[in-house]
């Protein structure tokens, strides 16, 4: 298990501000969750030719911790991923821990608060589902600390803040290592309890550890929220946005997301462009279009459907397309047993088509309070 001493540093950073709010009437919560896992993979690999596939066991006990002291709120969570391979040159065995370390103040006009975290995964998994990258079965770690902090100005008015650090290393590999300082601010005001415009400003600065420049992308964004009917929520936004340094441009962004609840189950619809930090150098913009259904077959059994997009126009451009169903069986209050399915395809100019089925059954054991 490979746990950095850097990533001590944020979590030291909001515990120290833990420790020195005031004492009141505390309330503990305890949760566990321990999801056991067998999963087939026809293509870990993503090959275009010589597809190979594996078996795998997983198993992902997570632990949280709340604690609830007057107007503040403390969480911590620890969780491990163990996962164990048929056959290891094609998908390695692997031990990721993850960590949490959070707090939030609810304030008379507000709220503000700190997110430490620390998480390794598997490279070749999140850089497929984010970017539509190839990668090598190595491991990505992420440390992150970010603040958040909103305050009302008046019975229809509010200011938000938010900005936050992120440093992300891989294990093996071409991908490179990058540190991101990111900040915006918010304005909104209601029109009404359905209407509710808001102006964003956001600023970025992205510094890879190689030979490459450092680079920043600022943009500002115009948007509305509409809750059209007491099932129906819209979201809309749209501005431009700039990126300087090397291969300096400018462009537009925004989206469009939309909530539809419906009897027994809810539908999200979410599209829009964006511009991200990218594991290539600098940042990287990419199309998306993603969809989600969840549907209660009854009171003990439910059932979904996704779908995701994505066009990622990096310095290695590609197209991916995901897929996946489930179903969800409540057996006691405290076991839950699941049915997956997930296809992915990924597309490339000048590269024949790379896809993968992944099938997997799992049993849930929770505990929402010890």
């Amino acid at each position: 298990m490979r746990f950095h001493h850097s990533a001590r540093l944020p979590a030291l950073a909001a515990g120290t501000l833990l420790c020195s709010l005031p004492v009141a009437a505390d309330v503990w919560h305890h949760a566990v969750t321990a999801p056991f896992t067998g999963e087939y993979d026809s293509n870990p690999a993503m090959a275009t030719a010589n597809e190979k596939s594996v078996w795998r066991a997983k198993f992902s006990p997570s632990y949280t911790l709340t604690r609830t002291s007057g107007a503040d709120e403390f969480k911590a969570g620890l969780v491990l991923n163990l996962e164990r391979s048929s056959d290891e040159s094609l998908s390695a065995s692997r031990q990721d821990p993850g960590l949490l370390l959070g707090w939030q103040r609810q304030t008379e006009t507000g709220e503000f608060g700190l997110l430490a975290r620390y998480d390794e995964a598997s490279t070749r998994v999140t850089e497929l589902d984010e970017s539509g990258l190839l990668a090598v079965d190595g491991t990505r770690v992420t440390r992150s600390l970010a603040g958040k902090w909103r305050t009302a100005l008046g019975e229809r008015s509010s200011l938000a803040a938010d900005a936050a650090y992120r440093n992300v290393s891989f294990d093996g590999g071409s991908l490179i290592d990058y540190t991101n300082l990111a900040g915006g601010v918010t304005y909104s005001y209601a029109l009404s309890e359905r209407v509710e415009p808001f102006m964003r400003a956001t600023a970025s600065h992205n510094d890879p550890d190689a030979v490459r420049s450092s680079s920043n992308y600022y943009s500002a964004l115009g948007g509305l929220k509409w809750k059209a009917t007491e099932r129906l929520d819209w979201t809309v936004q749209a501005g431009v946005g700039r990126t300087t340094g090397n291969n300096g441009d400018s462009g537009w962004q925004g989206g469009l997301g939309l909530h539809y609840a419906i009897p027994r189950g809810e539908l999200t619809l979410d599209v829009g462009r964006t511009v991200n930090p990218s594991s290539e150098g600098g940042f990287a913009e990419s199309d998306q279009v993603k969809g989600s259904w969840g549907y209660a077959i009854d009171e003990r059994t439910r059932s979904g459907i996704d779908a995701t997009w994505r066009d990622y126009k990096g310095t290695t451009p590609s197209t991916t397309q995901q897929l996946g169903a489930w179903l969800n069986r409540e057996l006691t209050p405290f076991w839950n047993a699941r049915l997956s399915y997930r296809y992915k395809l990924r597309q490339q100019d000048g590269q024949p088509d790379a896809s993968s089925n992944l099938l997997g059954l799992t049993l849930i054991y929770t505990h929402p309070d010890l």
